[in-house]
């Protein structure tokens, strides 16, 4: 597989059977947006491909339950911090279950690893690479002057410190960044430096370093916007504590944008997950995302949110009419038997997740399909490729109905009717199997 990895900007290739994967998970004290879902859905399509390749995968996400904005939710809704990253996480995990991703093998809530971190803290201070300064801990930027900035592409000296870095005058360097923030709102947790919580760039490096066994890890993926300082920082002191990278590849998805603006929460432009498949589906949602290169920026638009429900509309149509065609002549197809479209397929999905190509792919294949039904034929191994490239590849989750005997019963009345010229019964079948969503 070859992809393009933020931290040297290139295209790189990574050849193995087993992967250990990590992606950022939310921090819950709201519902997700569209920017959290690309984000998901394109680790979710990493794994699909790569288990579909009969590789091993290892992938881990985080809530993270400790936050300032948690705790701002709480109070301004008199509610522990508990209760909010509670009702969250369930709002998350039905969001996710709605858009057909599959659960990582680890789903890990920073809340239970605090002395995990504190011991991660440390380590760090043992070594020189973090300092305590007035009950908080901070990480010593100056300790790694021709290493930090690389994974955003800049110099300490291109860092802008207004720029999502806290203003704190106990440290040592404008760019030190928290690992203990020492505190007395919300939840509070003691540590050797006196009461507190965690800092954010700590937790991900934190469950990284503790559950895939101090290793350089082969994929951390999350949305562009994490580059810095999140990621950044995680990074950093990965680096610091195992004297090794944290990850191979650095796989980010790039900025959703709606009618041309960023979407963001500051912005107060974002579309919660929920109300946009509520008012489309999930597969419009998806359709939508592979439509452009997960590295890219995508500008939702009414016009791309059209299109994207047509191409599905298209989609489904062809699985019901192959649906049909299966079942009216007691044919099954064998996912196991793979063809030349499902390599086509691996060969886009293994270029840097090239999913707009692999849609042109399923253009072709649905050409191809209806011609045959035209001919009242079939060919098992193309349907078999469709099925395996929708559903196991895409991880499309389209419901097709069930052929009963009832329903096959009604087919071939309906069928007799047409070739007897019986129209009006013809017609009359034909409503009761659209009803049904059989045709």
């Amino acid at each position: 597989m070859k992809v393009y990895n933020t931290l040297t900007r290139k295209n790189e290739e990574i050849n193995q059977t087993k992967f250990n994967i990590y992606a950022c998970g939310p921090t819950v004290y709201n519902y997700i947006h569209l920017g959290n879902a690309r984000a998901l859905i394109n680790a979710d399509l990493l794994v699909n491909v790569l288990e579909f390749q009969q590789y091993e995968v290892n992938y881990i996400q985080n809530y993270t339950d400790i936050d300032d904005k948690i705790i701002n939710k709480a109070l301004a809704e008199n509610k522990t911090e508990a209760e909010i990253s509670a009702f969250y996480i369930d709002a998350f995990e039905k969001d996710v279950t709605a858009l057909n991703i599959r659960k990582p093998n680890k789903m890990l809530a920073i809340s239970n690893y605090i002395d995990d971190i504190i011991a991660f803290i440390a380590d760090l201070m043992a070594r020189g690479a973090a300092y305590e300064s007035n009950g908080n801990v901070y990480f010593a930027i100056d300790q790694f002057l021709l290493e930090y900035g690389k994974l955003g592409n800049k110099t300490i000296a291109e860092l802008n410190p207004g720029e999502r870095v806290e203003a704190d005058s106990n440290k040592r360097n404008v760019n030190d960044f928290t690992l203990w923030k020492k505190t007395i709102v919300g939840i509070l947790f003691d540590s050797p430096w006196g009461q507190g919580r965690p800092g954010w760039h700590t937790e991900c490096a934190l469950l990284i370093d503790k559950f895939f066994s101090h290793q350089t890890i082969d994929f951390h993926l999350g949305g562009i916007d994490l580059v810095f300082p999140h990621h950044e920082n995680e990074r950093i002191q990965y680096l610091a504590k195992n004297n090794c990278e944290i990850t191979k590849i650095w796989l980010h998805n790039g900025h959703l944008n709606l009618e041309e603006q960023k979407m963001s929460k500051s912005l107060g432009n974002t579309i919660l997950v929920r109300d946009f498949i509520a008012k489309y589906d999930p597969a419009t949602l998806r359709y939508l995302f592979y439509s452009t290169n997960f590295s890219q920026p995508l500008n939702v638009t009414q016009t791309v949110i059209a299109f994207a429900q047509k191409e599905t509309a298209k989609i489904f149509n062809i699985l019901k009419t192959i649906n049909l065609f299966l079942a009216t002549n007691d044919l099954k197809c064998d996912l196991s038997i793979k063809g030349e479209f499902v390599g086509k397929a691996l060969e886009q999905l293994n270029n840097n997740l090239n999913t707009p190509n692999v849609l042109s792919i399923i253009n072709d294949m649905i050409k191809i399909i209806n011609q045959q039904l035209r001919n009242n034929k079939i060919d098992l191994t193309i349907v078999g490729d469709f099925y395996n490239i929708i559903f196991n590849l895409l991880n499309f989750s389209f419901t097709l109905p069930v052929i009963t005997p009832e329903i096959k019963g009604l087919i071939q009345e309906w069928q007799h009717a047409k070739a007897v010229q019986d129209f009006v019964k013809a017609d009359k079948i034909r409503t009761q199997l659209v009803e049904k969503n059989i045709l």
